[in-house]
Formats: structure tokens, sequence, C-alpha cells
């Protein structure tokens, strides 16, 4: 019976979408066929979940996200929870990361997927421009991801599909808890706290009530009260500074000590390699 694939990802920046789409073009080149999800698009998650779960675990899902203060982005673990129990189904879980540290997120969806029932195809993570500094004439991440991330994503692909053809064996949860261990040990801790969001302000006199950063909001987190307001559900994408055409959003923290913290904790935690593929 055909492998069913799946590609599903939250990507708010770019970066996560484009290591999808080259993970389906690889796909094709591997005569394989993948339904795609984009949880930043959409909302409605029954349709592919049904699918999943019609597949009896002769599938593979692909799931990515970005990684936001070590972990996880929230819609990419809300997806995972609501995933059915499988069999044996494979899963080859990515994250892109922007230079500073990409923590714990690899093993954190691996870890909630392989509770589902789901065992390990591959995993990789990927290089990408650091999403809060689009300010920046040289941000941390530059150029990336470029061909050589693409050629590691390809091979990823490459490998999970012999894996999964050929049922060979899988690769174990331990390959992903690769933070030093003084360090894994705070950033595992820190999956149980709540996650704190930068305040944003307002410029009222700026604000032409344009609600675009609502209708780009890839979480739904803003209302207009006139003006913007922001819910729980905010994930501190920072889109909506991004997106306003009138400048009149600004975070508590501003892009500039921002910038200033990802430049030395990049610098710091010397992460390499940059981009790995895990088979």
């Amino acid at each position: 019976m055909k492998t069913q694939y799946f590609i599903v990802f939250f990507s708010a920046a770019g970066s996560t979408k484009h290591v999808a789409h080259v993970i389906e073009q690889e796909l094709i080149k591997c005569r394989a066929e993948a339904q795609i999800l984009d949880l930043s698009k959409e909302h409605d998650w029954s349709h592919v979940l049904d699918l999943i779960s019609s597949a009896h675990g002769n599938m593979c899902l692909f799931i990515g996200s970005p990684v936001y203060k070590d972990q996880a982005a929230i819609p990419v673990m809300n997806f995972i929870e609501a995933l059915p129990e499988v069999n044996g189904g494979f899963t080859t879980p990515f994250v892109t990361w922007g230079g500073a540290s990409s923590g714990i997120a690899l093993w954190q969806m691996a870890s909630r997927l392989t509770h589902k029932g789901f065992v390990l195809a591959g995993a990789a993570k990927v290089l990408a421009v650091h999403s809060i500094m689009w300010r920046s004439d040289n941000p941390v991440g530059r150029g990336h991801p470029d061909a050589d991330d693409d050629m590691a994503v390809k091979d990823l692909v490459q490998g999970v599909d012999d894996r999964v053809t050929h049922r060979r064996d899988t690769l174990p949860l331990d390959a992903l808890d690769y933070q030093p261990e003084q360090r894994a040990v705070e950033l595992k801790e820190g999956l149980t706290k709540i996650r704190p969001v930068t305040p944003k302000s307002v410029d009222e006199t700026k604000c032409n009530q344009c609600q675009e950063c609502m209708e780009q909001c890839p979480v739904d987190a803003i209302t207009f009260a006139p003006y913007p307001q922001f819910g729980s559900a905010c994930i501190e994408c920072l889109n909506c500074v991004r997106i306003c055409p009138d400048h009149a959003i600004e975070p508590k923290i501003t892009l500039a000590q921002m910038e200033e913290f990802i430049r030395n904790r990049a610098e710091t935690m010397k992460e390499r390699p940059y981009t790995k593929v895990f088979i």
C-alpha cells in the first residue's frame, strides 16, 4: 500500500514555508505526493486530521516550525496535540532558526509526536535569517536558507523516503536532545512555564485603523476597539510591527534592543552546525 505523505507547517516570516516547499518538490521527484497544511493560513485542520486518522499508520508526517524563544511555535504544538493516536506512523519534524539558538524545539515536537504513537523517520534544523532583524543591514542568518541548506533538506527527504519505503530502523528520540546537558535540562523545564510576550504599544496619532495587522496576524490575536489590541494568542512573531504601513505599532523592548540581544546570544551560544539533518 502506497505511503501517504503530509506536510504541515507554521511560517510567520516565510522561512519554514520555503523549507516545506523544498520538501514538497523533492517528494514529487521521489514519485510521492503530499497533502499540505499551512497553519499560518488555515485554521480548520479537520480535513487533514481526518486523512491522517484514515491512513491507519501507513503515512509520514513532515511537520515544521520556526523556533520562538527556544521552543516550537504554539500553533504547531496545538496541532500535534490534536493528532489522533497512530500505530507506527512515521514523522519528520523540522525547524528553522535564526542563528541565536535552535533551543529544544525539535526534541519538544518529536517527544509529543512519539507519545502519539509516531516513530521518527528523520528530522532537521535549518538556518534562516532571523525574523526579528528585517530592519538590519546585516541580520544574523543572512542569506539563509541558501542552496546548501536546500540540498540538505533534499537529502533528508530522500533518506526519509528510503526509510519509510523499506521500513528501516528509525531515528531515536535522544538524537534530537543535542543541546549541552545543563542547558537541555533548563530548556525542558521551560516547557512547563507560560511563555512571556513582550507588550506592544500603539501610537494612535499614526494608526489609520486600516486593520492590515489584524488581517495578516497568523494566529488571529489582534482585534480593534477602535485601535489594535493584542490577545493572549499572540506568539510574538512581530508581523504586526513589520507590516504596519504607518509604523504605529512598537514593542516595549525596541527592535534595536532585541537585535543586540540576538547578536550577543548568537556569539555566546556558538551553536554549530547551523543546518543539520538527522537521518
